[in-house]
């Protein structure tokens, strides 16, 4: 027994000190200590490309090594951490599982196989350890997804604990602080990743002047400008191995690349990375893999390339520490929140090398934001005032003038209002008999939709939308965007633009219909009437679904929007908060049911109360 004890204790030793750096298992030790002084959740800030799967995978041999000598030597009781990965992605599972194959006692899933997995690999002991990656994607209004993590820990698990991870957990830690942890009692704690020395992350780069500030005239890379002309100059001009990363809107990518070839520069020195993306042949699309491969070539003969990709691009990506040295600039055009911005290009320059030199051209006011705000985080690491914190967060975005931190977090006082509205056009109240959530698979010629359990109207009107994006050799970004004709008027479509999506507010579709899908999850009943939201002389009492239509591919008439376009980055938060494979289009249905109260009819003097915002979401 005692040989049995020694021989597992050193092989977390082993794993430990092979696989993680002292600071990496310093944030876990500091975790377990809030763990052991009664928390049951702690949320770790590690920075961008600071080592998180170290943290992580030190967690998980920590946990190990808190078995009694018994409970160590038990075959049954090895699995006893789970590992969540938040977003939909099934390569970053598998990398996901390949970073933790040192750990046997760790089982990496996501939260669409949750319960699948606590059946099929915990048939012995319930999971003592909940980790959960990238958390900043689970605010308080994509709090569907972590409703059944939570009713598990509450009703079945009770003494199992939970560690949040990520580099901008802002929205988790509000999350936390209200909504989702600390209402059920569970004493969250913050824990700081205090990095090596030898890290470069977004704070140093300020320091050494490595940014350029992009205000919003000059952030379209297809616009001409002197720093466009300053940054294409650098890429010519450099001597030696090396890389630069553009970043742009969705659909912009072939026209970048256009630039790039007057501007002189070689066609095999431009990659496209992506998927499906609008405009580009798929021949010319390459993977992250790809280019890493061709890069590895060119500097063998001191050649240099450059790499275009789209907002999305980002999500767990590291290039490797060589390719980091060799950076020579990088252009982010998007004018998203401070988690898009830094958990991008200059994000994914982040770690340990000493690359000064590297020019990053981005967002300045939200890169200054996020320096402070870690200045922050890490003065409050070990007795966190939530309230505090919060205030504190507030008084930042108002300085720099930043409209959000996290999607889905609302800063500053947003003026919301409740009001009594009555449903005027209809005879009657009824119920949402069901959703269903379906890609449109817009680049499929013959999609096969069987898997979604889909009535003959949910066929017809997938049809119906997919006819629309495709006619006129679609499918193409365009405004008004409608289903015309009287054999189509049984159906609502929402066509859901970048003005409509996330304006952080609760009538924003995104909000909305996690909204309605959340209540219907929690087998509460909804009212179809406020789903459909009848105008312009509809009525609900003709609707028989409701179609909001998430896509890169609808416009909005404003042409002052500050986003007329959803964007990839936008789909795959919209993927992993519906928990489906990613799609650039996706479609929400929701099924009219029966009438509320057949007896009295619920005639059109019923009034619904409901709470809007003083900006309509239909625009």
């Amino acid at each position: 027994m005692n040989n049995q004890v020694t021989r597992h204790r050193e092989k977390v030793a082993s794993v430990l000190s092979g696989n993680t750096f002292s600071h990496q298992i310093n944030a876990a030790q500091r975790a377990f200590r809030h763990f052991d002084n009664g928390s049951r959740a702690v949320v770790i800030a590690a920075e961008m490309q600071s080592g998180k799967s170290g943290i992580a995978l030190a967690l998980s041999c920590l946990q190990r090594n808190s078995l009694s000598d018994s409970d160590l030597c038990d075959r049954r009781k090895l699995k006893d951490t789970l590992y969540l990965v938040t977003m939909a992605d099934l390569a970053l599972l598998e990398q996901a599982k390949s970073d933790f194959a040192a750990c046997p006692n760790m089982v990496v899933s996501n939260f669409t196989n949750f319960r699948l997995t606590l059946a099929s690999e915990f048939k012995h002991q319930q999971p003592q350890l909940i980790i959960i990656d990238e958390c900043h994607y689970g605010t308080h209004q994509d709090g569907v997804r972590y409703s059944d993590v939570f009713n598990y820990l509450d009703s079945e698990n009770s003494a199992c604990k939970i560690a949040f991870i990520s580099a901008t957990p802002f929205s988790a830690l509000y999350a936390a602080g209200a909504d989702s942890i600390l209402k059920h009692q569970y004493h969250t704690q913050l824990v700081f990743h205090k990095t090596s020395s030898d890290y470069h992350g977004i704070r140093s780069m300020h320091k050494h002047h490595q940014i350029v500030k992009l205000d919003p005239t000059q952030r379209d890379f297809c616009q001409d400008s002197l720093l466009r002309r300053r940054f294409i100059r650098q890429f010519l001009e450099h001597q030696g191995p090396g890389w630069s990363l553009v970043r742009v809107q969705s659909g912009a990518a072939a026209s970048v690349k256009a630039i790039l070839l007057e501007q002189g520069i070689a066609e095999d020195q431009i990659f496209i990375i992506g998927q499906k993306l609008a405009g580009v042949e798929e021949h010319e699309i390459s993977s992250i893999h790809d280019f890493k491969y061709a890069y590895d070539g060119a500097s063998l003969f001191d050649d240099k390339l450059i790499a275009i990709t789209v907002a999305g691009f980002r999500a767990g990506i590291n290039f490797g520490s060589k390719m980091k040295e060799e950076l020579i600039n990088s252009w982010d055009s998007t004018i998203s929140n401070i988690a898009a911005i830094v958990q991008a290009n200059i994000g994914r320059a982040c770690g340990y090398h000493n690359n000064i030199k590297a020019i990053h051209y981005t967002n300045l006011d939200a890169i200054g934001a996020y320096s402070e705000l870690l200045d922050h985080l890490e003065s409050q690491s070990e007795h966190c005032d939530f309230s505090a914190l919060h205030a504190q967060f507030e008084h930042i975005c108002q300085r720099y003038d930043v409209a959000g931190f996290d999607r889905g977090l609302t800063i500053g006082s947003s003026v919301e209002h409740s009001v009594k509205t009555t449903i005027q056009p209809d005879q009657f109240i009824y119920l949402t008999d069901r959703y269903r959530i379906v890609p449109a698979k817009l680049h499929e010629i013959e999609p096969d939709f069987s898997d979604y359990k889909l009535d003959n109207d949910e066929l017809e009107a997938i049809r119906l939308i997919r006819d629309e994006y495709l006619k006129d050799g679609g499918p193409f970004i365009k405004s008004g965007r409608a289903l015309r004709g009287e054999h189509q008027n049984w159906i609502k479509a929402q066509w859901v633009n970048g003005a409509t999506y996330n304006d952080f507010t609760d009538s924003c579709a995104k909000a909305r219909t996690l909204s309605f899908i959340r209540t219907i999850d929690q087998d509460e009943p909804l009212v179809f009437n406020q789903v459909v939201n009848p105008g312009g002389g509809e009525s609900t009492d003709s609707k028989r679904l409701m179609a909001t239509i998430f896509s890169v591919y609808n416009l909005s008439r404003q042409q002052s929007a500050y986003k007329r376009t959803m964007d990839e980055d936008d789909l795959i938060e919209l993927s992993a908060s519906l928990e489906i494979d990613y799609d650039d289009t996706i479609i929400v249905l929701f099924k009219r049911g029966e009438i509320q109260d057949a007896s009295d009819g619920n005639k059109n003097s019923n009034i619904t109360e409901s709470r809007i915002t003083n900006q309509s979401i239909f625009r």
